[in-house]
């Protein structure tokens, strides 16, 4: 019963936290009860669990799910469990599961089913939310450009533009943010996958420091990683080439002078701008051009690691006009 209870609960057959289920309760029906009861269990609750697991798992048999029981019910129906350790306890979920959860991935049962996520999960929804919000914004201020200065300060349409004008910095700024997230979260996951996999010890020291992040800016992280995890010479990207190129000389300005905000320049030797005209003059354009170069670098990167021409499943697809079509799930 207590498989079963588990079994449901994945399928997000359950509303509610899971009722306590006791040996003792089963030792003090009647025989007659208690006959019935397991006569249940093995000719529908078992064959249910047998086809659940089946369909889901590889080798798993229906007892296996029990062994999550007592956690689910200590943590009121809600358990998260590191991707390897579910699978100790459980067994290998089916690549439809997992639909492209990496290997450092979380599986999360609750009420809600049996669901994965992992940090590119998120933010890559951070850039696509932001993004479409500021997609958005853009639009309906770029539809102003027929509306006069006069009409424009009248007091109802100045409150109107002034807020579409912020929300467009606002939306801009926490995506071109997220952007350099994602990649970050990106590259981390590869490495650690890596790691895992491999005994890094035998690397020199210099390529054991990239992996672990001891070593190394972001970009020159995403330039050198790729072909190290390959175990190749060369990788997909090139510092002085876009995509890399372009997020290193046009887009890390920008995200450097939001994150470290202040009236002073930066030195001559780091390109000698002045920090706060980022932070202002920070445009839609800017933030397309950062995702659009942070999209493509997962993309190269996961198609020279093995990877379909579409990326992973984790990124959202995009609209004809450039925003993205995100499921709220």
């Amino acid at each position: 019963m207590r498989a079963a209870a588990v079994g449901r609960l994945m399928l997000g057959e359950i509303h509610e936290p899971l009722n306590e289920i006791s040996k003792d309760e089963y030792e003090q029906m009647p025989r007659q009860q208690l006959k019935l009861t397991r006569a249940r269990i093995k000719e529908s609750i078992y064959p249910q669990l047998k086809r659940f697991c089946d369909s889901n798992f590889e080798n798993t048999k229906p007892e296996k799910l029990a062994s999550l029981y007592n956690e689910l019910l200590l943590q009121n129906s809600h358990l998260r469990i590191p991707l390897s350790r579910f699978k100790e306890k459980v067994g290998n979920p089916k690549p439809n599961v997992l639909n492209g959860a990496p290997a450092h991935a979380t599986v999360c049962i609750s009420p809600w089913g049996l669901q994965t996520e992992f940090p590119e999960m998120h933010l890559v929804r951070d850039v696509a939310f932001s993004f479409n919000q500021a997609f958005a914004n853009h639009k309906f201020i770029t539809e102003l450009g027929n509306v006069s200065w006069e009409e424009a300060k009248q007091t109802g349409r100045k409150t109107e533009i002034a807020e579409a004008f912020s929300m467009l910095k606002f939306n801009g700024r926490m995506c071109l943010l997220s952007c350099f997230n994602l990649l970050e979260a990106y590259i981390n996951g590869l490495a650690w996958e890596y790691s895992e996999m491999t005994d890094i010890t035998k690397l020199s020291n210099n390529k054991q420091s990239m992996i672990t992040g001891d070593k190394g800016s972001l970009l020159d992280r995403l330039v050198s990683l790729p072909p190290i995890i390959a175990g190749k010479e060369d990788g997909p990207l090139v510092r002085d080439r876009d995509p890399i190129a372009g997020l290193g000389d046009i887009i890390k300005p920008f995200r450097d002078s939001i994150v470290h905000a202040s009236p002073f320049s930066k030195p001559d030797r780091f390109g000698g701008y002045q920090k706060l005209d980022k932070v202002y003059s920070l445009d839609f354009s800017t933030v397309k051009n950062a995702v659009d170069l942070s999209i493509q670098v997962i993309l190269r990167i996961d198609l020279f690691l093995g990877g379909g021409t579409s990326g992973p499943t984790w990124i959202p697809g995009r609209a004809v006009a450039g925003d993205f079509i995100v499921e709220h799930s």
